[in-house]
């Protein structure tokens, strides 16, 4: 039974870009918090957006091990801004099941892949990736300053295609803010 369970959960978390997609679709279709509870969520939102954004501007995948930027704070900025934007959107949606999605899915999405990641970068980077673990948080960050801010570029975020988030997070807060003002129907 346990072999059965963890690969469902891996092949889940396998699914992680396609779930946080439908996870949009939800928001987009149920969520009917009105204006309040998206300014609420707002922040949330566009914090999770730059820290994605920042992150995917340096990392340069199985590639090269970045440490530095926002890697100097977590070893997993990209995931904790992913649930920056989530968490907002629970928020913004105001909806149960939106609630019940985000609790459900983004640990079952998103630890066994930060597992999985942990194992690949250990092999690809030895020493220097377990030294790395040793000094840098998985999740939540160190409250300290970023050490040797890597160079950003846009160009990287857009290779990492970090567009689509911001397209997709876009066209949600629209859609969130039509339903909230009922532009279009009465």
């Amino acid at each position: 039974m346990g072999k059965y369970r963890t690969n469902f959960i891996v092949n889940i978390s396998k699914k992680r870009t396609t779930l946080g997609w439908l996870f949009f679709v939800f928001v987009a279709l149920l969520g009917n918090g009105g204006n309040k509870y998206i300014l609420l969520g707002l922040p949330l939102i566009l914090a999770g957006l730059v820290i994605r954004f920042v992150s995917a501007g340096v990392i340069k995948k199985n590639r090269v091990l970045t440490t530095t930027g926002p890697y100097s704070l977590c070893r997993n900025p990209l995931y904790l801004g992913s649930f920056l934007i989530c968490l907002g959107f629970v928020v913004a949606s105001f909806n149960i099941f939106i609630l019940l999605y985000f609790l459900i899915f983004f640990p079952i999405a998103y630890i066994p892949t930060i597992v999985s990641e942990e194992k690949v970068l250990t092999e690809i980077f030895g020493q220097t990736y377990i030294d790395y673990k040793k000094q840098v948080p998985s999740f939540l960050p160190k409250l300290k300053g970023p050490k040797n801010r890597e160079m950003f570029s846009v160009k990287q975020a857009l290779l990492n295609g970090e567009h689509w988030n911001l397209i997709g997070v876009a066209i949600t807060i629209g859609i969130l803010l039509i339903k909230a003002n009922k532009i279009f129907y009465k």
